[in-house]
């Protein structure tokens, strides 16, 4: 429990940084990064790591992803995904002979997925020149304050078990004391900021969005247990210690990100 709070604070402190750094080249290249380094953890999760054309097409572009977006080159960031797509296909015709179709077709899902969620913490940031960076810190708290409130109320509480085939130790009241814990995160922080700046929030969308996000978060995360589980294996790596990988705590962010950048774009939460 110790290596695991003194590595969280680690990374709490190295996300601070990053978001200080947020109109600078450094925010894109760091969300870059934290792609790559899933892909890595997904791909060696899945035996793929052998399919070397496939890799390095999707580093490329989750590399080119948040950096051209950064830069509104949206065009660019197409193409270039479209290009890994067929790099993919093209390695799965060279090794028809070794590499099976469903390590493609998830290669496929699985870059599309980091590429497209990771590249929505660079639109959350221009979707409002005010408001994008607090966007920001709700789209990946909506994740992480969810999973410490179900752990936390799963461990006191927890009696009923949501889907023990997958994930023993997720309960019924550790996903009510998620959604509760989101709930109350985003009410006191947009009740302080609102003090802050005096923006507007539209409380009960805020409401809604925080629970949206902490159900789906509930999907990316057990979407996640479901690969561990039949790849026989407990974590994605061992990047930070007392967590796992980078997959370990973005399973979820992956799922919360587009949600709540769609839910904003229909009604935003500040004005």
């Amino acid at each position: 429990m110790k290596i695991r709070i003194i590595s969280g604070l680690i990374g709490v402190l190295i996300l601070v940084g990053v978001l200080f750094l947020n109109e600078t080249i450094v925010y894109p290249i760091c969300i870059a990064a934290i792609s790559v380094i899933a892909l890595f953890e997904l791909f060696k999760a899945y035996d793929c790591l052998k399919y070397r054309i496939s890799f390095g097409a999707s580093c490329i572009a989750a590399i080119a992803n948040p950096i051209c977006y950064f830069y509104n080159k949206l065009s660019i960031v197409n193409a270039v995904i479209v290009f890994a797509v067929m790099l993919i296909f093209l390695e799965c015709i060279i090794r028809h002979s070794i590499q099976k179709f469903n390590q493609t077709a998830f290669m496929l899902a699985v870059t599309m997925l980091i590429i497209k969620s990771m590249g929505m913490l660079v639109c959350l940031k221009q979707m409002d020149s005010n408001y994008g960076l607090i966007y920001v810190i709700l789209a990946l708290s909506s994740a992480w304050v969810a999973d410490t409130g179900a752990y936390f109320a799963g461990t006191f509480f927890g009696k009923h078990k949501l889907c023990p085939n997958i994930s023993p130790k997720k309960t019924i009241e550790g996903l009510c004391g998620g959604i509760l814990l989101t709930i109350i995160a985003f009410v006191v922080f947009s009740l302080i900021y609102s003090n802050i700046t005096e923006a507007t929030v539209q409380y009960i969308w805020l409401v809604v969005i925080a629970i949206v996000c902490a159900l789906v978060g509930v999907l990316g995360d057990l979407s996640a247990s479901i690969l561990k589980r039949q790849r026989g294996i407990k974590d994605f790596g061992n990047i930070m210690p007392g967590h796992g990988g980078v997959m370990d705590r973005f399973d979820s962010v992956l799922f919360t990100l587009p949600v709540f950048y769609a839910l904003n774009l229909l009604i935003p939460i500040y004005k």
